[in-house]
């Protein structure tokens, strides 16, 4: 019975030896590839890293996207043209520092953001844009807030930062009510 060898036989020529279909430049893999089905494409993208790499081209899934599920090419370009904002309506200058975060509560009607300056801003979103709430957390000695979520009602609001103590360095959280509360 044969047995099965890791090891190259002598009679293998050497260029025949490394070639492999690894080994195919990446724009005839993308070639083939734009023939493969979401899931035989998830699956070859598990061969090698360069594979995975061109397995996860974003033309390649979005052509994928628009043979397997039907959506017109069209109709998604008019749907990011007609609600994809374009114009600049307000520049907000409220924060002295660099804005890290910028969450929106699910009504749309506000939005909050978390500065380096150690601020939570809550904005009503409607034009002019003003500040409904805001607390600084640099009187708890917190050195910047970094992320907020309003939960599901919008009637709270979580915020993360940065706390420096006396003897060490940690992340906090805080919950903001937004019922009824003024600046």
């Amino acid at each position: 019975m044969p047995t099965m060898s890791t090891k190259p036989d002598a009679d293998v020529e050497p260029e025949c030896e490394e070639w492999s279909w690894k080994s195919l430049p990446e724009h005839i893999l993308l070639q083939i590839f734009s023939y493969l089905t979401a899931q035989d494409l998830a699956q070859a993208g598990l061969v090698c890293k360069v594979w995975l790499r061109v397995a996860f081209d974003e033309l390649l899934w979005k052509d994928l996207f628009y043979r397997h599920w039907g959506v017109s090419r069209s109709i998604e370009y008019k749907r990011l043209l007609y609600h994809t904002p374009s114009v600049e309506s307000e520049v907000l200058k409220q924060h002295t520092d660099q804005v890290l975060h910028v969450s929106f509560s699910h009504n749309g009607k506000m939005f909050a953001t978390c500065s380096k300056d150690g601020f939570i801003r809550v904005w009503d979103a409607a034009y002019p844009t003003s500040i409904k709430y805001k607390a600084d957390m640099r009187k708890f000695t917190w050195k910047y807030t970094q992320y907020s979520q309003f939960n599901s009602t919008d009637s709270l609001l979580l915020v993360s930062g940065v706390h420096f103590g006396s003897l060490s360095t940690s992340g906090e959280i805080a919950v903001f009510s937004l019922d009824g509360r003024d600046n």
